[in-house]
């Protein structure tokens, strides 16, 4: 998005927009910029209307709150450490343990610290990468891991966005 100009990228995210709605059979109501937003891409999803929240943002281990243009507006930021992507970059995770070892260490630190503040652990999954026979193991093991814990809970960036949205309203 950031190569576009306002009127090409307002009309991308129209299109997209379209796009969801006839595959899927509804509006999106998040937004995520697969490949960098630009400075202006939240106020233009915040122009479109109809989104909850946007998730182009890697600074925080918590939703938060942004004003655009005096709107108030949801952001539950992405986090592409902790993501099976990682399996294609060097370096990078190589076996299904680095991934699980990875996840664990993260997630330890994100639960300690959500005894004080609020925490969200964002991972990244594609099927072509981690629905590898070699890779799934690892996000196996993480998963039984992370569930042995109270208090977890595993939810779709919409369903935190609108459980953030009901606890600040």
């Amino acid at each position: 998005m950031f190569t576009l100009s306002e009127a090409e990228e307002r009309d991308h995210i129209r299109m997209a927009v379209e796009s969801f709605e006839q595959t899927c059979g509804k509006r999106p109501v998040g937004w995520y910029c697969r490949y960098g937003p630009s400075v202006r891409t939240r106020r233009l999803v915040v122009e479109e209307g109809g989104f909850i929240y946007d998730s182009d943002a890697y600074n925080d281990d918590s939703p938060y709150f942004v004003t655009v243009d005096g709107t108030r507006h949801l952001v539950v930021p992405y986090a592409s450490d902790a993501n099976d992507f990682n399996f294609w970059l060097a370096p990078g995770f190589v076996t299904a343990g680095d991934f699980d070892t990875y996840l664990r260490d993260s997630f330890d630190t994100l639960y300690a610290e959500a005894a004080r503040y609020p925490r969200l652990m964002s991972i990244g999954l594609h099927p072509r990468i981690i629905g590898r026979p070699g890779k799934i193991a690892g996000l196996a093991r993480f998963i039984d891991y992370a569930k042995s814990h109270d208090g977890v809970w595993f939810a779709t960036r919409e369903e935190i966005a609108r459980d953030w949205l009901e606890m600040h309203s």
